[in-house]
């Protein structure tokens, strides 16, 4: 029997990002602060997010950019971050990298880290516009695979003042051998399969195959090799897809994404938030560019896996204690 009309448009409404994004910007007038959804151009193409604004007359001035890391949308955990800052004081957007999420661009779920480092400029210039932040007060906030991202973007602009990389990707060729050995022989050599396939097809203008992101029923192998990795898709929003092109291992030049080259040469102050169980990324990697970086960086370790830090109850203290860092850094 088919369900009532009513019913069906209730459920698609309820499936709406922008319903969720509602939700928050009721949620957050009532903490009094304030919401926008935001876009930008960036390159050719538009970028959208939301900015969390603190409440009228408690802003320091400050802002942070924040952006997921691997597949990753806003609506997986970065809202709540960036309300956590907002109530702080700081202005914090969020933002969809193209061809995911809010944001236009196609191909979708293609990854490329040229494209989401111009994404990421995009951003950062575009919060520097705000009338009330201070352009030359900006931080950034990133996880995993985007945990890398921001610390090349503090590096090529001195005037970011502070960034916190949240159990970072930054041994680019240590984090793809750690994925093999849990996605295991058999698993790893179908995920070959399907890019030698892409590679192929992408000869005879084919279409692109996909990929799963994080180990699901049904999906194929999986990139994320790490049987943690399976909370993924159950914490995710409604805008997130567990598959990405294979391309992108292709022509996405991940190997570009390898912040442990730059741990002589940085001048930005951050903090580097592990997670002491993680499977998906090498914490001794993490470890050692720590070190090397010196007093630049403080290194803070929490309970849980790789995911746990977008999930209460770990997602309080790294966010404290991410509040605590960027006040540190940011405000005069």
């Amino acid at each position: 029997m088919k369900a009532p009309i009513w019913q069906m448009v209730g459920e698609k409404f309820l499936s709406n990002i922008y319903l969720r994004v509602m939700i928050n910007f009721i949620k957050t007038a009532i903490l009094h602060l304030m919401t926008q959804s935001v876009e930008f151009k960036s390159g050719n193409t538009i970028c959208r997010g939301v900015l969390y604004e603190p409440k009228r007359g408690e802003g320091n001035g400050a802002g942070i950019v924040l952006a997921h890391g691997f597949a990753g949308t806003i609506d997986s955990g970065l809202l709540e971050y960036a309300e956590g800052f907002a109530k702080a004081g700081f202005h914090a957007l969020a933002f969809d990298y193209r061809g995911f999420g809010l944001s236009d661009g196609a191909p979708r779920q293609h990854i490329s880290v040229p494209q989401q480092r111009e994404d990421w400029r995009a951003a950062i210039a575009h919060l520097r516009t705000h009338e009330a932040v201070d352009a030359d007060r900006i931080g950034l906030w990133g996880i995993s695979f985007s945990g890398g991202h921001v610390i090349y973007l503090a590096h090529e602009d001195d005037a970011i003042r502070g960034l916190v990389a949240q159990v970072p990707a930054v041994d680019a060729h240590l984090n793809a051998m750690l994925g093999n050995y849990k996605r295991g022989a058999e698993a790893s050599e179908a995920l070959i399969k399907v890019v030698k396939k892409d590679l192929k097809d992408s000869f005879l203008g084919g279409q692109h195959n996909m990929l799963a992101v994080a180990p699901e029923a049904n999906k194929g192998p999986a990139i994320l090799g790490a049987s943690e990795a399976q909370i993924y898709p159950k914490i995710a929003g409604e805008t997130w897809h567990n598959r990405v092109t294979a391309r992108s291992l292709l022509t996405g030049k991940f190997e570009l994404n390898n912040a442990t080259e730059l741990s002589d040469v940085l001048t930005t102050p951050m903090l580097l938030q592990i997670s002491v169980d993680d499977e998906t990324v090498s914490n001794e990697s993490i470890k050692t560019f720590a070190r090397r970086c010196g007093s630049l960086a403080t290194l803070k370790q929490y309970d849980g896996g790789h995911f746990s830090l977008l999930q209460t109850p770990g997602r309080q203290q790294a966010l404290d204690d991410a509040v605590t860092f960027f006040q540190s850094q940011l405000i005069l």
